[in-house]
């Protein structure tokens, strides 16, 4: 049975609150209170912050092309054009075609378990520092989004 593991963050509103952490959190977060959770039936959707995490990964991504003076020309070889990175075409087609390889009845970031959204960006940091020294970390709860 998968296991969440949850770490005391503050107060809200007068009530202890918790968040989810992950392996590289659990790390960081030294002798902070946790509770272990024991997660039964359906698996979670990708939320709403992994969503603007996508987009902003995407965005950086894109600067980080961009700046490496790697067009999409340079990166894809089927474009034929010099055209700079944004972030919709790092989603649609670095981020979708990965996810879609992985996960082929997921078409949509929507449709994503809440772990497959980290699995999805192992393989494309993964092929992203192999390929063109590009280190892009996937933003985090502790990132500001700029929403």
């Amino acid at each position: 049975m998968p296991s969440i593991i949850l770490t005391y963050v503050g107060v809200v509103n007068g009530v202890k609150a918790y968040a989810p952490m992950d392996a590289e959190d659990e790390a960081a977060i030294g002798d902070m209170k946790t509770i272990v959770c024991s997660v039964e039936g359906e698996r979670a959707k990708r939320t709403t912050q992994q969503n603007k995490a996508i987009h902003k990964y995407c965005s950086l991504l894109a600067t980080a092309f961009n700046d490496a003076g790697l067009d999409m020309k340079a990166v894809l070889a089927e474009k034929e054009a010099d055209v700079s990175w944004s972030m919709n075409s790092v989603k649609d087609v670095i981020w979708r075609p990965i996810q879609q390889a992985m996960y082929p009845d997921k078409k949509s970031t929507t449709q994503l378990e809440t772990d497959e959204v980290g699995k999805v960006y192992e393989q494309i940091a993964r092929h992203m520092s192999e390929k063109f020294n590009i280190n892009q970390s996937f933003p985090n709860r502790f990132f500001d989004y700029g929403v």
